[in-house]
């Protein structure tokens, strides 16, 4: 589910996944859940969430699942934090000059950084592959 959350996050939608015990007095009331878990796909329903089950296995057709069923914009968003779902930050890559390898401080643009948890983000050569890969998924869906 983390790969998948982190896809949400990528398109611009904040995900978060749940580890560990959970305390369901804690949950916020007008939480979405996915999930892969038919135990927690009934006991979340049960009690009045708004809950969507995916399959387990296979990322690609969970995310072309979730745009479909919430009728998300499947697009590359990059405006949160892929670990923590926060507003990413725009910043000059002076500003980070010191924090980034010389060669992505020569050769990627469009830098920015997550003010919660610190992560820089820019656009390299992986941003075309994240673009293709986007694509590929959703010729299948």
């Amino acid at each position: 589910m983390e790969k998948l959350a982190r896809w949400l996050r990528f398109l611009g939608y904040p995900a978060y996944t749940i580890k560990g015990k959970v305390s369901l007095k804690k949950l916020k009331p007008d939480a979405v859940f996915i999930t892969t878990s038919r135990n927690w796909f009934e006991r979340l329903r049960k009690i009045g969430y708004e809950v969507f089950l995916v399959p387990r296995h296979d990322f690609e057709y969970q995310l072309c699942s979730v745009i479909k069923h919430y009728n998300l914009k499947p697009e590359l968003s990059l405006s949160l934090c892929a670990y923590c779902s926060s507003p990413l930050r725009k910043v000059s890559k002076e500003e980070i000059k010191d924090k980034i390898p010389p060669r992505v401080y020569e050769e990627a643009y469009d830098f920015t950084v997550c003010p919660d948890c610190g992560a820089i983000f820019w656009k390299g050569s992986h941003y075309e592959r994240m673009k293709t890969k986007l694509e590929e998924i959703l010729k299948k869906c």
